[in-house]
């Protein structure tokens, strides 16, 4: 109680709130996206790029399907950084470049078909089989998330 018997009311708004914790466009929300852009922008840096293009891809395709996108749940705001490309066979190349692959067999995607690809040495290459020795890690996103505690 205040001095002479009166007491204090206080109200929240709780929807104005909620918008300014948890909404996309308060303080929180600003900086998640801020964060966001920080750690896409060096996941792109870091991302390989071919110079000749890879598996019918252009030159890029990687870095160029790199983003982010915000989103809520019951805990709140999060963002997902994540990249959509994809191998010819539909496998997620992001993740296979971030990560490494082990060796494999790469198959035509038509019974009978044929692969075509463009050696080192410029020539166009057709196999009804190849037998690919994998690929070394190249880290791209992960390092990107340290840009987070320098910002």
């Amino acid at each position: 109680m205040a001095a002479g018997g009166r007491g204090i009311d206080i109200r929240f708004n709780e929807r104005a709130l909620d918008e300014l914790l948890h909404g996309p466009d308060g303080p929180v929300g600003r900086q998640m996206a801020r964060y966001g852009e920080i750690v896409t922008q060096g996941a792109k840096r870091r991302a390989p790029v071919s110079p000749r293009g890879s598996g019918g891809r252009p030159s890029g395709y990687l870095r160029s399907k790199i983003g982010w996108q915000m989103g809520r749940d019951a805990l709140g705001l999060y963002v997902d950084i994540a990249s959509p490309a994809r191998t010819p066979q539909g496998e997620p190349y992001g993740l296979f470049m971030e990560v490494g692959t082990r060796p494999h067999v790469i198959r035509p995607k038509k019974p009978g078909g044929w692969l075509r690809w463009v050696g080192s040495d410029g020539k166009v290459r057709f196999a009804r089989k190849v037998n690919h020795p994998g690929t070394s890690p190249q880290p791209h996103l992960r390092p990107a998330l340290d840009d987070i505690r320098r910002a």
